[in-house]
């Protein structure tokens, strides 16, 4: 049997088969909609298998194929991605306005707990839990209001086609750490009422170190926007 011919990007004119926007060349992915712009033997399949190599995982070619555009949509649903003109700022907005409300929730989760943790006579983690809630309240702020003390996305910034799924990666990256700090505090409340101190302790180091991740994705999504603005 020949083997598949190899991928291929597709050329100036190559439309998205899936919602059919034009793309630019080299692009891998359709900026609209993600779908992968791969062509494998004359379709748009995604990643292909090079001749001898071990067969690829199908949960590792779906997510492959799904592009840092959707893995995005699933963390914040209503985000659509970025376009020319005022509706890329709008986006932008959207995103950060998500990420913050993401940011707040888990400082009320802290908040509640340490008020719990204080009526269970628990005294040993509220020294840890006061400077986590300064910082979440000071990177909510950072993150909602990103266009009045950082760069955020102006007029000035152009993004084009290959640089889009650098900025979503970064993206993905920032709403993950989000996610995983509300998913790792989610039992706090419950451990705070149980009599279990050590447990308490371990999971307050945890968040702590994941809200420092937290910040760290912001400062490098804000500096990869303005790696991309133009004179």
């Amino acid at each position: 049997m020949a083997a598949s011919a190899p991928p291929t990007p597709p050329g100036p004119s190559a439309t998205c088969p899936k919602c059919g926007t034009p793309s630019a060349a080299g692009a891998r992915f359709c900026n609209v909609c993600g779908s992968s712009l791969v062509v494998t033997g004359g379709s748009s399949t995604g990643t292909a298998v090079a001749p001898g190599a071990p067969p690829l995982d199908i949960r590792q070619k779906v997510e492959n194929d799904r592009g840092w555009l959707k893995r995005l949509q699933l963390l914040v649903p209503g985000f659509r991605g970025y376009r020319q003109g005022e509706d890329l700022r709008e986006a932008d907005s959207f995103l950060r306005i998500q990420i913050a409300d993401k940011v707040k929730n888990a400082r009320t989760t802290i908040e509640n707990s340490r008020t719990a943790l204080a009526n269970a006579g628990q005294f040993s983690t509220l020294n840890d839990l006061a400077p986590m809630i300064a910082d979440l309240m000071r990177l909510e702020g950072e993150i909602r209001h990103a266009e009045q003390g950082y760069t955020g996305i102006s007029p000035a910034v152009r993004v084009n086609p290959q640089q889009l799924d650098r900025l979503y990666e970064y993206d993905y990256g920032f709403a993950e750490a989000a996610d995983q700090l509300n998913q790792t505090i989610a039992s706090l409340p419950s451990l705070a009422v149980g009599g279990a101190p050590q447990a308490v302790a371990a999971l307050v180091s945890t968040a702590r170190g994941q809200v420092s991740q937290l910040d760290q994705a912001f400062r490098a999504r804000m500096q990869t926007v303005e790696g991309i603005r133009v004179a």
